[in-house]
């Protein structure tokens, strides 16, 4: 199986487990997400540069392969910041999803 496969796999299960976050550990649960949310990236960032790596090697045989290279370095270069920024996105969401939870539950 390769790495690429692998890694959605374990993002798959990770997004769809349920995160446990205790409004009595508030500072707890800030950590934990920080920590799966800079996983998330870290795959995300690994599986972009794998894609990137196999795509300059279909660059090799043209003629004009360093112009090939910085067109996909400009296109994995800008994907890579969409998914990076989504990523961010759906974190400080959760975050801000537990601090309403977690004001509601105390007033």
């Amino acid at each position: 199986m390769s790495r690429a496969i692998i890694g959605a796999v374990l993002a798959g299960l990770l997004a769809a487990a349920p995160l446990d976050l205790d409004c009595g550990r508030p500072i707890g649960a800030r950590e934990l997400l920080g920590r799966i949310k800079l996983s998330e990236i870290e795959w995300a960032e690994d599986v972009n540069r794998e894609a990137m790596w196999a795509a300059f090697g279909r660059c090799a045989a043209l003629p004009d392969a360093p112009a090939c290279r910085e067109t996909v370095e400009e296109r994995f270069a800008a994907e890579w910041a969409r998914q990076k920024a989504a990523i961010e996105t759906k974190y400080r969401q959760i975050q801000e999803d537990f601090e309403i939870r977690c004001r509601v539950s105390i007033g």
